[in-house]
């Protein structure tokens, strides 16, 4: 979300934007689970066991319970087709989306063009993604995928609310901005919020998991697995970050950063 709406135009109505993509997100996310646990309860009562001894999140629901699901619906061979080429459309754009986050931020922090960093970041891509074409690739994938979103994330947005609200202090320039060019305005609890609600939310998601992960392994996997290919990665995540963070972003993009700000100050936006 940070890298597309920085393709925003500067006077965007950035408050407006943002809460229409949260509610778009949310209100489909929340039809989405009504579908997803009517299914799951129709199964479980049919089998006569808990809706979470039906399937979790991630790879089983979608390959194993979903056809599952479909296979008592009229007309399943249709709907199955409909299911998967579904699938397949959300997983190309979300990895274009995801790849499209990648390169352009190297692109502009490494001062390299396009085709460069998509020839040079796309290999590592590949190269890196064949591990789950493996025997092995569906646990890879599984203790990944679950690591990098309930760690990796969570800790990088740890982070970025922590040093943009508590260490830089820029919270007062970016909420009288929004205010400015926004209908919608950001009062006190905007502040509070990413002040003290979110990162005590996720210190909470943080800890809680981290606690819960070493009483017992993800998914009951062996402790080395999922130290070498889980923690690991979810580790690489935050060094990552934090290394590339340490580089200046180019002289040009600097620049329009520092005359937008002139141009807030010179608004009596401060």
């Amino acid at each position: 979300m940070i890298t597309y709406s920085s393709y925003l135009p500067k006077n965007s109505d950035t408050t407006n934007n943002a809460f229409i993509t949260g509610f778009a997100n949310s209100g489909f996310e929340l039809l989405a689970g009504i579908g997803v646990f009517a299914a799951l309860g129709f199964m479980a009562n049919n089998m006569g066991v808990p809706v979470d001894k039906v399937a979790s999140a991630g790879v089983g629901l979608a390959f194993v319970v979903f056809p599952q699901i479909i296979n008592e619906l009229p007309m399943s061979p249709l709907f199955g087709v409909l299911f998967f080429l579904s699938l397949t459309v959300a997983g190309i754009t979300s990895l274009i989306s995801l790849a499209e986050v990648c390169f352009a931020a190297v692109s502009e922090k490494f001062s390299l063009s396009r085709q460069k960093t998509i020839g040079i970041m796309g290999t590592l891509l590949v190269l890196v993604s064949l591990v789950f074409a493996t025997r092995g690739g569906l646990m890879f994938l599984d203790v990944v995928d679950y690591f990098a979103n309930n760690f990796g994330l969570i800790t990088i947005a740890l982070v970025e609310v922590v040093t943009i609200g508590l260490i830089l202090r820029r919270l007062p320039v970016y909420q009288n901005h929004a205010n400015f060019v926004s209908d919608i305005k950001l009062g006190t609890f905007w502040r509070v919020s990413l002040l003290v609600i979110t990162p005590l939310m996720l210190g909470y998601m943080l800890i809680d998991g981290t606690i819960q992960n070493i009483k017992k392994n993800y998914g009951d996997y062996p402790t080395e697995f999922v130290v070498t290919y889980g923690w690991s990665i979810a580790a690489a995540f935050l060094l990552v970050a934090l290394v590339i963070g340490l580089k200046k972003w180019n002289a040009q993009i600097h620049s329009d950063s520092a005359q937008l700000e002139k141009e807030w100050k010179d608004r009596g936006v401060s």
